[in-house]
């Protein structure tokens, strides 16, 4: 995670499924697809949160101005 001069620290990720595998997809939709959801989209006048999902792959983007925001 990085925002403004914040870097976080590096960490494991011990579990998950293979690139590939067939079963993510469907792990993908029993666990994930919500999430998407999460995003609040619109605050005001202005689209301040966005969640991408493509197949098994999500990002959010979030802006504000500072990180605590």
């Amino acid at each position: 995670l990085k925002f403004d001069d914040y870097l976080s620290e590096w960490f494991p990720v011990n579990n998950g499924i293979g690139q590939g595998d067939p079963l993510s997809m469907i792990c993908y939709l029993i666990y994930n697809s919500d999430l998407v959801e999460v995003a609040k989209g619109c605050i005001g006048n202005r689209q301040e949160e966005f969640a991408l999902a493509f197949v098994d792959d999500t990002a959010y983007v979030v802006i504000a101005k500072t990180f605590e925001e």
